[in-house]
């Protein structure tokens, strides 16, 4: 939509304007902080709809805060854990577990890793000779590397796991950035797995 003069979905007359902002939501018994979240103001009516693909990067947003206020790795983190080994996603998948699309989810934000499954990346991270076996498993050869991640970081408070429950996973093409908001602040409490199998994906933000 970038590049592109949008009318209003509201009033169908005013032009919309791009627009940042920050929002404080609750998690854990701590207040976080997202920066950098998008949405839109028009100059007629004043509404400030979000749409499809700013809701699916503000998701991702939250759900990072969440990780980190949780000692856990962020969904870049993750990605560059993997490509620290020349990986694709279906790879990591068959060598870590958690289902066919399970890294693709965890780097879209869709999913929350299992504290489990945290530390398991972190181990092979640190010892290639845990990759290389668990690999040899899965039938998958991983390509010697030097290259530092540059990302994976040790936890400096107690990890728990926590995720968006599914009607809050539920959007339509546009809402409004005061009904997204309500909804970023709702949570489930952790189980000690993986929030979502990958089965369940019918409610999944594609």
């Amino acid at each position: 939509m970038e590049g592109k003069e949008l009318v209003c979905p509201v009033c169908e007359k005013g032009r919309l304007t791009p627009q940042t902002y920050s929002e404080e939501f609750r998690h854990g018994g701590k207040v976080l902080r997202v920066d950098g979240l998008e949405g839109y103001q028009c100059d007629t009516c004043g509404a400030d709809p979000v749409f499809e693909d700013q809701i699916r990067r503000g998701h991702a947003k939250y759900q990072d805060a969440r990780r980190r206020a949780d000692g856990l790795l962020t969904g870049i983190e993750i990605r560059a854990c993997r490509k620290h080994y020349g990986l694709t996603q279906q790879q990591a998948s068959r060598i870590f577990g958690g289902g066919a699309n399970a890294f693709s989810k965890y780097e879209r934000g869709d999913v929350i890793q299992s504290v489990a499954m945290d530390r398991l990346i972190r181990a092979c991270v640190r010892h290639p000779e845990v990759l290389a076996e668990l690999a040899d498993e899965a039938g998958i050869v991983v390509a010697a590397t030097d290259v530092d991640t540059g990302y994976v970081t040790e936890p400096e408070k107690s990890i728990k796991a926590a995720a968006l429950t599914k009607a809050t996973r539920k959007s339509c093409n546009v809402v409004s950035i005061v009904d997204y908001k309500k909804a970023q602040s709702t949570t489930v409490p952790a189980s000690g797995k993986d929030t979502q199998s990958d089965e369940s994906s019918d409610w999944e933000i594609a």
